[in-house]
């Protein structure tokens, strides 16, 4: 997915870019993956939480760390203030249908291009709870089995909501599509396209 990104991006050394949705996770090794490839890259790197990240200083020392507010509450970043921001499985995170499109515009409002990432819901593996195929079916009936299966975190949709290809483009329209110009690239892994990333880069 870096590597996607990197050749859509072109010169990136000296650049700007934002992460949203940094975790304070050290123990997984996929947490946080891509920082250190961005400051390997010469990227000037900043990162963002609505959680305490501050352990996160002596790992990233170089990189600048911006105040953590609520989730409900705009990026703590003026408009266009970076040249890239990233957001890497945090859309399915966020909440509702409306909270993605929102997440997406307000990531897009603070920069000029966008690097979004997010599993694919048409993946035959659903990663986060490492059941197949169930998730392939309508949104009500996959949470209700979840909660049968005692994973009641998953169930909720303030906590997971997978999107499919169609569905991210229908809401990259939505939030950035009269500004940005975009597309839904597919990564595949085991068999099927297992991610999907949003790239865009600021019209004008």
């Amino acid at each position: 997915m870096f590597e996607l990104w990197s050749s859509y991006a072109g010169e990136i050394r000296g650049r700007s870019i934002l992460d949203v949705g940094t975790t304070p996770d050290r123990e997984r090794q996929d947490s946080n993956c891509m920082l250190p490839w961005f400051i390997d890259a010469g990227m000037h790197l900043s990162l963002y939480s609505p959680e305490n990240i501050s352990s996160l200083k002596s790992l990233f020392p170089g990189a600048s760390f911006l105040p953590s507010v609520s989730a409900d509450e705009p990026l703590p970043a003026q408009d266009r203030s970076y040249d890239w921001v990233c957001s890497s499985a945090v859309l399915e995170h966020v909440g509702s249908a409306d909270r993605q499109i929102g997440h997406i515009r307000d990531c897009a409002r603070v920069g000029n291009g966008l690097f979004l990432t997010t599993p694919n819901r048409y993946h035959w593996l659903e990663f986060h709870t490492k059941l197949p195929l169930i998730h392939w079916l309508p949104r009500s009936l996959h949470r209700s089995l979840l909660r049968r299966l005692g994973k009641e975190l998953w169930a909720q949709e303030s906590h997971l909501r997978l999107l499919d290809r169609r569905e991210l483009l229908g809401m990259a329209r939505q939030a950035i599509g009269d500004r940005f110009a975009f597309s839904v690239l597919r990564v595949w892994t085991l068999g099927m396209p297992s991610n999907l990333i949003l790239l865009a880069r600021r019209l004008s």
